[in-house]
């Protein structure tokens, strides 16, 4: 069912792209940035504390491919339905939090779409010089 919901989010007209990665950097930021940085470098204010440092999230290409599989990358994200794939406990569990959170910032949106912007952002700062096509 999650995927279902990614996937509809995801697979939006074209001129709703512009607004899904707006969202989905606020969304980062808010959600992602104190551990991965505000340019998903992995240097966040909190990733000195960590055991695991945090992924450099503009090098997901380079693991994953180009564009980025928005069904793999949710699950990551969601982690409700992945044992442990950042390889620590440290990762959160954005899937339970948003959920109890009313689906969203303030309740407007299901979780797959907010995840869905989240994707739609970082697929915009990968590095495109390394990334595989």
């Amino acid at each position: 069912m999650f995927a279902v919901g990614v996937a509809l989010a995801i697979a939006r007209p074209a001129l709703a792209a512009g607004d899904d990665v707006a969202d989905g950097h606020r969304y980062f930021v808010r959600y992602c940035a104190s551990c991965h940085g505000t340019d998903g470098l992995g240097d966040g204010p909190v990733a000195k504390s960590l055991a695991t440092p945090p992924a450099n999230l503009r090098m997901l290409g380079d693991k994953y491919g180009m564009p980025l599989p928005a069904h793999r990358i949710a699950e990551l994200i969601d982690g409700r339905d992945t044992a442990r794939a950042h390889g620590s406990h440290e990762m959160p569990v954005w899937g339970e939090k948003l959920y109890e959170m009313g689906q969203g910032e303030r309740g407007e949106y299901g979780i797959g779409e907010v995840i869905g912007k989240i994707i739609a952002y970082l697929d915009t700062i990968q590095d495109r010089r390394t990334a595989m096509r």
